[in-house]
């Protein structure tokens, strides 16, 4: 752990502590601020700058002052993670800060000259550009005989007037990207999760976190993208081509469909995802086959439906029945999260089966498991005739065809992420939605085996003529 963020990793215990545990972003090259309203022992607000990879940090007893001139003690503490700046909640009694954290505003700071110089001498001034506080700012460190509390240093936070805010205009494109893994966000402080503030820079940080683990997933696949330009809960659209001035770090293939030959996007690396936020897509569904040879699919999906209302325990009972089904087959399978409402089971493959063969398997055990148990399974996608059955959606594995990405997003309120799980882990209380933006980084830090272990070295083969272990005919065959 580099040493900016020892001392706030040593004052935590994450197994108690909701709060990010957090990475210092050596590539970031962001200009985020956050203000959060604390109510510990006595209350007080967090202002925090983003410089070189953490957040800048200071504690307003007064809070920020929007009178111009005005003085407020700003008590410098330790740098926090850049995940902090997303951080709302309740920190445990008996822990570092414990009490209620709220949001109170957010947005970009440009400084006035070189910051880091500017803190070493102790002035740094800024223009701040959030939703609750505008204009020129300045902090300013206190001479020896009031500068210092408890070993930490005093500054004041003091609303500035005159040149910077007439000035401010000229410094605003500067604002206007950041830069993460080579690709330049247009608008990064636009909000793409509203109930959580989370931004598009938020959102290609945390894909840029993870990526170890979604990339593998993704990559070299044809996808289909849900597109959300202002954010989840306004105007988004499902988009499965590529269209006029894509991103240079996207790729095309083509793919020849019944009328005509289209080019679909793909992604070869983390530049290529982040490109995929620039363009606002909060959902990523790529196919079950890859670029170099879309004819044979390397996985089989099946995604269990609830009819609305189902008791989410059905959906894990479905899981592990269809699980049970394919190891009688000798096929091993996982499963994930969505995200939404169900459960997909995951079947890896060797990629020399054809797409006709892998849905007619897939259909054969879906409609299996809706005659041995009637009334609780259906194989049919009709909505009308589904009251009380989760329908084991065996559609998701035909040519074109998609299931929502390993780690993506998803375009519903709570940012929600499909993740990936144990068997074991499978249970009453980690529902579809379980995982999000917020607490996936800090499940996947804390993992000590990918819950996925064997997944993509996996070559199994659908079985055409096998016998079930009791002797009677696979449902392959019937």
């Amino acid at each position: 752990m580099p040493a900016n963020l020892a001392t706030y990793r040593r004052k935590r215990d994450f197994k108690r502590t909701p709060e990010p545990s957090g990475s210092a972003h050596r590539r970031a090259r962001g200009n985020s601020f956050v203000v959060q309203k604390h109510v510990a022992r006595r209350l007080h607000y967090d202002f925090r700058l983003e410089l070189d990879g953490v957040l800048k940090s200071w504690a307003v007893p007064k809070g920020p002052s929007r009178e111009p001139g005005e003085k407020r003690l700003a008590v410098q503490t330790e740098d926090h993670p850049l995940e902090y700046g997303r951080f709302h909640g309740v920190i445990p009694e008996g822990e570092y800060g414990a009490g209620k954290v709220e949001l109170w505003d957010r947005g970009v700071w440009i400084p006035d000259g070189d910051p880091r110089e500017g803190l070493a001498r102790g002035r740094l001034k800024f223009r701040l550009q959030g939703k609750k506080l505008h204009g020129g700012w300045a902090l300013v460190r206190m001479g020896r005989r009031n500068g210092s509390r408890n070993g930490k240093e005093n500054w004041l936070l003091i609303k500035e007037r005159g040149a910077m805010e007439r000035g401010g205009a000229a410094e605003l494109p500067s604002a206007d990207g950041a830069t993460i893994a080579g690709v330049t966000l247009t608008h990064p402080d636009r909000i793409l999760y509203p109930a959580q503030g989370i931004t598009k820079r938020d959102l290609a940080r945390f894909y840029e976190e993870i990526a170890d683990w979604i990339l593998p997933h993704i990559v070299e696949r044809p996808l289909s993208l849900v597109r959300c330009p202002e954010g989840q809960g306004k105007a988004c659209f499902y988009q499965k081509h590529a269209g006029a001035g894509a991103p240079e770090a996207l790729k095309g293939v083509k793919v020849k469909e019944k009328s005509a030959v289209r080019t679909y996007l793909y992604v070869e690396d983390l530049s290529g995802l982040i490109s995929l936020v620039q363009m606002g897509v909060l959902e990523l569904h790529p196919w079950g086959s890859r670029v170099g040879d879309l004819e044979h699919p390397d996985r089989l999906t099946f995604d269990l439906d609830p009819a609305p209302g189902l008791p989410w325990k059905r959906v894990v009972d479905g899981a592990r029945r269809l699980r049970s089904l394919l190891a009688e087959l000798r096929l091993s399978s996982f499963v994930k999260t969505t995200g939404g409402k169900g459960l997909h089971v995951v079947v890896p493959l060797a990629s020399k089966q054809p797409w006709e063969s892998v849905k007619g398997f897939a259909r054969a055990i879906a409609e299996s498991m809706a005659r041995q148990a009637p009334g609780k399974y259906t194989a049919s996608l009709s909505k009308a005739n589904r009251k009380g059955e989760i329908f084991i959606d065996y559609l998701r594995n035909s040519q074109g065809a998609t299931a929502v990405a390993a780690y993506s997003t998803r375009a519903l309120a709570g940012a929600p992420v499909a993740t990936p799980i144990a068997w074991d882990e499978l249970g009453a209380d980690l529902r579809s939605d379980h995982y999000t933006v917020e607490n996936l980084p800090r499940r996947l830090a804390s993992l000590k085996k990918d819950p996925w272990e064997g997944f993509l070295k996996s070559r199994q083969t659908l079985p055409s003529a096998a016998r079930s272990p009791s002797g009677k005919k696979s449902v392959a065959d019937e």
